[in-house]
Parts: C-alpha cells; structure tokens; sequence
C-alpha cells in the first residue's frame, strides 16, 4: 500500500507581530473539525510559543530536543490536545542554540516531516526571510503569508517572497558550477537587481536554455497564500491586493489572496486564557473566518485529488451561500463595538456578495473543465 503523503502548510511573515501564531493554531483547529488528521508544528526557531496556546506555561520536549539527541524520532515528541483529530509538537526557544540549526540538523527534520502520519501538517515558521524561515516556506506550494495592512509589514512580507524565489532556485541548481556561480554574483550585487525574477530567469536562459525551461517551471510552481490580519476597514483590502499584483509583476508569483481578519479583542483575550479562540470562543467571526480559510483549503485539496465526485461541487456551493449570513452577523458583533461604521458595513457586504459571485463562478468553470476531462477519459 503505497504511503500518502501529508500536505504541508507552512505559515510565515515578514515581520513579528502579526498574528501568524494565531492564524497556524486555529487553523489546526479547524482543519481538525473538518474531520482531518492534523499535526501542528512550531518551528518558530528562537521564539516557540505555541506550547502556550495549548496551556502550558514551560515548553514540554518538542523540536529542539529533537535536534540535539542523537538518532531521536520525531513522532516520539508528538503531544495530543482536547481535539481527537489534532496533536502538536512544541518548539523550545530556550534552548542554546535552537536558533542557528545547522544544515544537516534541517535536513535531519525535513526529511522527518514528509513521513509524519497526518492529513495536514501546519509549520508555524518564524519572522523574517533568514533562510532558516525560507527553507521551510517553499516545502510546499501551499504555504500561507501573514501580513498586517501597513507599509513596512507588506515590504518585509515582500522581501520573504523574494527571497523564497531566490532560495528555491539557487538550492535547485547550486550543483551546477555555472548556474552557482550566475547566482553567487546577483548575490553580490545585493538591492534591486538581484531579485528581478524576469532578469535572472533570462540570466539563466542565456546560460543554459534547458535549466531555464526548469526554472521557469519552479517559479510558476509557487503559489503562496495571503491573508492580511489586524485590518480595521474595508479600505485595508487594497494592502492585500497590492502584494499581490506587486509579486505577479515583479516575482513571476500567482499568490491567491486568502482574505483578511479584523481587529479583534478577543484574541487578547484567547492569548490571556491559554486557550485557541477555537476552543475558547469557536462562534468568534475572526475564528469562523479562518474556519473559512480551512475549508476552501480542503475544498481545493479535495478537487484535485477527486475528478468525478461532484457532490463535493454541490458541498461547496452550498457552504459559499451560507457563508454571507455568517459573516452579516459577525460584522454586526463588530458595528455594536463601533469598531466599523454603517457604511463600511454596507462595502463589506457588498464586496462580500461579490466574491461570493465570484466563486461560484469559478466551480461553476472546474466543474465544466472537469465534465470534459470525464468523456475525455
């Protein structure tokens, strides 16, 4: 029987402070409520703190320890939590060293990861584009970016992007000596010119046309996801679309713009209690937001492995109808804070039934290519 290998989701930003910790736990969560087996990960080298969210107060045996005892199995430091389909692995950002893994110490954990027995496996990176956030953000093409919507949070979440394009070609070809050496010195050139993805892929096609032809296929691979969190009005939305159109110019990169999160005390409030707004409050609409998130990711994972299953077209369709009453009655939770005004509730709706329109448009245009594909087959 042939081994089904876990989708890995890795979430990262640019930047600290941003949410990325919340939006990886509840998301564990909710994937978890879908009926899928999940294992949740904190490989936030330096700054673990998804022990705490799980209510313990001291980091228990989790990654690093992992990395630093010799012929040690991961699955051996897998914790369970009140949900059957979820468990975690603590991260420990006091221990000497955990910050600056070595390569072979990556390589040791990477090659663990792909053989954990779980659906889904949620990497809650660390900040910033050190490459040892980098390496683990382009595991997977279905990796999840976290921003908030101001200027120096997008360019740094920006610059993450950049540098994942980078890192993905240079670690696809450094065994080419003359591809090595094209990447060392756009290295040395530093700034802009370094990270024109167009630039480099015709560097590359000058070199070797055949290596470009691969190269081009990586870049188009990537496909990161976007959320933009700690938004406090529908004007923040352009932030997202922003990096977005800003990536495809610039990185050759589709990113999919997942959605944004407002502003929400109760998250302070989840962080005071050790407890996951999943847990703590699951009928919050920044929690039921990202249970949105969860089940258009498995949605989309359950169309690309199912050709011919077209009740799961009917699921869907009937979940994006549902889902405008869900967000009206959070939304107006939000007005009776005065967190949002009147007329920013009438733009959220309005945009609302738009991407509502939207995606059933598009199931409606798989559904068809997928009928064809059937009588083709």
């Amino acid at each position: 029987m042939e081994d089904k290998q876990p989708v890995i989701i890795p979430v990262a930003s640019g930047k600290g402070g941003v949410g990325k910790t919340l939006i990886s736990v509840n998301l564990a969560y909710a994937l978890a409520n879908l009926g899928k087996k999940v294992i949740l990960m904190d490989l936030d080298f330096g700054g673990a703190n998804i022990h705490t969210c799980m209510g313990y107060s001291v980091a228990p045996d989790g990654i690093g320890n992992f990395l630093n005892q010799r012929n040690s199995k991961l699955p051996n430091y897998i914790l369970s939590t009140g949900n059957k389909n979820l468990s975690f692995i603590s991260g420990d950002a006091e221990m000497v060293g955990i910050a600056n893994i070595t390569a072979a110490q990556k390589k040791k954990l990477i090659s663990q990861i792909f053989h954990l027995d779980a659906d889904y496996i949620i990497l809650d990176l660390g900040a910033g584009s050190s490459y040892n956030t980098v390496d683990f953000f382009i595991l997977s093409s279905c990796g999840i970016l976290v921003a908030m919507p101001e200027l120096t949070s997008i360019l740094n979440a920006y610059s993450l992007l950049k540098t994942s394009v980078f890192r993905r070609l240079f670690l696809e070809f450094k065994s080419i000596p003359e591809m090595k050496d094209l990447f060392n010195e756009q290295i040395k050139k530093g700034g802009e010119d370094a990270w024109k993805v167009s630039e480099l892929l015709q560097m590359i096609k000058n070199v070797s046309p055949a290596t470009f032809l691969k190269a081009r296929y990586f870049v188009n691979e990537m496909s990161p996801k976007l959320i933009i969190n700690m938004a406090t009005s529908p004007s923040d939305l352009e932030m997202g679309e922003k990096i977005r159109k800003i990536s495809h110019s610039f990185l050759n990169i589709d990113m999919e713009y997942l959605g944004f999160l407002y502003r929400d005390k109760n998250v302070h409030d989840s962080i005071n209690k050790r407890q996951p707004l999943a847990v703590s409050n699951p009928t919050n609409q920044t929690y039921q937001s990202i249970a949105k998130v969860a089940y258009k990711i498995a949605s989309l994972n359950k169309l690309q492995k199912s050709s011919h299953d077209y009740e799961d077209y009917e699921e869907i369709l009937d979940e994006i109808t549902e889902d405008l009453p869900s967000k009206i009655s959070g939304y107006s939770e939000l007005a009776d804070e005065n967190l949002i005004s009147i007329n920013d509730l009438v733009a959220l709706v309005t945009n609302q039934e738009y991407e509502n329109l939207m995606l059933k448009k598009e199931i409606e245009s798989l559904k068809k290519q997928l009928l064809q594909y059937g009588k083709k087959a």
